[in-house]
């Protein structure tokens, strides 16, 4: 899906007379704008049409929430009014939401962009407690229905500025946030109580934009629009070039808390006697909680890119086992364990925690070498009678006879990051020097032969 940032004007008016005058001001370009309940309730289904024959990119926000087989018809109808996005409430379940996809979506394939609600912007935390009798912080809430609908197959979801960053971090960058809540800095909030500016909704991640009053009630609309669409999008390819791509960021988390430490001049003696010029502790990330955030939300969203009809993930013993039990929640998941035998007590197990034949399972590793430990850990599973879609690791070396491996045992591995970026990161950090990289890679295609020391 291709992610293309705007500013879509809210088009808060109770008929359709008071909206097509508002729309009568833009002549000169057409802006994305969204109906809302009112205009809809007011107007029908009509000024939808109309809307949509003058030009404009429609989002429909009627924020569906009801049983799934009601959900399903009422979206079959919406689809035919071929607006370019719809909502709904995630609080609804994935039921819900998956009956709602079905139901948008065309004989042909196509459909509108489906977008979930997470908390309204109204909601803050003490609504939330008290209200609603959820005692979870508010930001864990919405980051869980933002999941929630990822796995539910939706496009994005509708939060608050404030979360837009941490829903790419968690759900992927192609996972839109659409955010409401957006206020000039010298205009009134109203009855918003998560807000932003337009230039800080750019800056934290916000795809779309959404703006009602500060546009609509203002002396001249026309300016006022060009102003936020100026603040939100005036430099956003800039802003985009900037955020590091996820294998890079996580290179350069390794690196800062040295769970990555390289040094070639005195190598490391591995316990197989080879002089290894890196040492590799992922166990460290438990210990940084903002590299471990980075860590987590990274493995969900290869689980989600890569495995997205997981059922189960299971950690390898022990230093997945942590991994796997926080990826597990973020994702609303099971989770177990492979231990490196069988126990010799109680029911001598070796798989820790309920694993049912057919199951799909996700393997999380920290890290892989040669891969012998973890498909190791792959056939005990597939001996209960699990499938294994995979393994996410944190980190791989990359290592010839690790791939012929995986490749033998036809499973495939994806990792947040691998030897050769970091060892690039190393060198541009100032860890290493630059002519110390070749003879890391080297290393890495031939750890038997020392003559990468030379």
């Amino acid at each position: 899906m291709e992610i293309k940032k705007d500013v879509i004007i809210a088009l808060d008016f109770s008929n359709a007379e008071e909206t097509l005058a508002f729309l009568d001001k833009f002549q000169d370009c057409k802006p994305f704008v969204k109906i809302g309940m009112e205009l809809f309730y007011s107007a029908g289904p009509d000024i939808v049409r109309e809307i949509r024959r003058r030009g404009h990119k429609i989002f429909l926000d009627l924020k569906l929430h009801d049983i799934p087989n009601t959900v399903k018809k009422a979206m079959s109808v919406l689809r035919d009014l071929d607006v370019d996005i719809v909502n709904l409430h995630a609080a609804g379940t994935t039921a819900m939401m998956k009956a709602a996809l079905e139901g948008l979506t065309r004989e042909d394939g196509s459909r509108p962009l489906l977008i979930a609600v997470t908390q309204l912007t109204s909601t803050d935390q003490d609504a939330l407690e008290k209200d609603l009798l959820i005692e979870k912080p508010i930001d864990q809430v919405v980051m869980h229905y933002a999941l929630t609908a990822r796995i539910a197959g939706l496009d994005g979801v509708v939060c608050s500025p404030l979360e837009a960053g941490k829903v790419h971090e968690v759900c992927g960058a192609d996972f839109l946030a659409v955010t409401p809540g957006v206020r000039f800095a010298d205009g009134d909030i109203g009855d918003q109580k998560r807000v932003m500016t337009p230039g800080e909704a750019k800056k934290i991640g916000s795809d779309y934009i959404v703006v009602g009053r500060p546009i609509t009630k203002a002396e001249d609309p026309v300016a006022a629009y060009e102003r936020c669409v100026h603040d939100f999008l005036g430099t956003c390819e800039e802003e985009l070039q900037e955020q590091l791509p996820l294998e890079r960021q996580i290179a350069q988390d390794l690196l800062k808390i040295q769970a990555v430490f390289f040094r070639p001049e005195e190598p490391f003696t591995w316990a197989s006697g080879i002089k290894s010029p890196v040492y590799c502790d992922n166990r460290l990330t438990l210990t940084a909680p903002e590299v471990r955030d980075h860590v987590e939300h990274g493995l969900a969203e290869l689980i989600l890119k890569h495995y997205p009809d997981v059922e189960v993930l299971m950690g390898t013993s022990t230093a997945g086992i942590a991994h796997a039990a926080i990826t597990a929640d973020l994702m609303d998941l099971p989770m177990g364990y492979v231990r490196s035998g069988v126990k010799d007590h109680g029911r001598q197990n070796q798989i820790e925690g309920r694993l049912e034949p057919g199951q799909k399972v996700v393997v999380v590793e920290d890290l892989i070498s040669t891969a012998g430990s973890v498909l190791e850990v792959v056939e005990v599973l597939r001996e209960a009678g699990a499938e294994v879609l995979g393994i996410v690791s944190i980190f791989t070396y990359g290592m010839q006879k690790g791939l012929d491996r995986l490749a033998a045992a036809n499973v495939e591995n994806h990792s947040l990051t691998n030897f050769d970026v970091i060892a690039e990161e190393a060198a541009k950090q100032g860890y290493i020097r630059q002519e110390d990289v070749s003879r890391l890679i080297r290393f890495r295609n031939n750890p038997s032969d020392e003559s990468w020391r030379e």
